[in-house]
């Protein structure tokens, strides 16, 4: 069954899971809530059909505006037809979701990265603690209000913390704000 055919059978069976929906380049994108998250993956993954029985990748993006919430993405994989498809929800800040551990596995490294650079809780997770940052770190560095600091600091795993400013070479032509966005330096016009 191809993508289109399964987002008009979703539709049909389960509309009010869906917030909204995308579609280009023939990838679908499903929008959803809390509420629904669970049925809907878990209506996804069903063999034979619709069959998006691998979870590639979870995944987060945070946004500043227009008020501060986090992204996480879905990115589901069939195997027999090689169809992809994305589902998204929006999280407040130090929200929950509900864990897709019971329905993959693997979603637990998954989650637990995203509580550590997030912030995002999952509810019912079996072992919710950091996974790349020590565990009495203060925040979630992949949140765009983030203080970036030159503290040098200790990782697991044996890794020789670097100083960012002793590795990166000044470049005083181009700038960028704490946001990302480019700041025109004085000797431009």
């Amino acid at each position: 069954m191809k993508t289109s055919e399964v987002v008009q059978n979703l539709k049909t069976t389960l509309g009010n899971t869906i917030v909204g929906e995308m579609e280009f380049l023939n990838e679908w994108t499903l929008e959803t809530n809390k509420e629904n998250l669970k049925q809907l993956l878990s209506f996804l993954k069903q063999t034979p059909e619709p069959g998006y029985e691998v979870l590639m990748d979870l995944t987060g993006i945070d946004y500043l505006e227009p008020f501060k919430r986090t992204k996480v993405v879905y990115w589901l994989h069939n195997p027999t037809n090689y169809e992809r498809i994305r589902i998204i929800i929006y999280v407040e800040r130090d929200g929950t979701l509900p864990t897709v551990t019971n329905l993959w596995e693997g979603a637990n490294w998954y989650e637990r990265e995203l509580f550590d650079l997030f912030g995002i809780k999952f509810e019912g997770h079996p072992d919710l603690k950091r996974i790349l940052m020590p565990d009495d770190w203060k925040g979630h560095p992949l949140r765009r209000d983030y203080a970036l600091t030159e503290e040098s600091v200790e990782f697991k795993h044996g890794v020789k913390p670097k100083v960012p400013s002793e590795i990166i070479p000044p470049n005083k032509k181009n700038r960028f704000n704490p946001l990302g966005t480019y700041v025109k330096s004085n000797q431009e016009s």
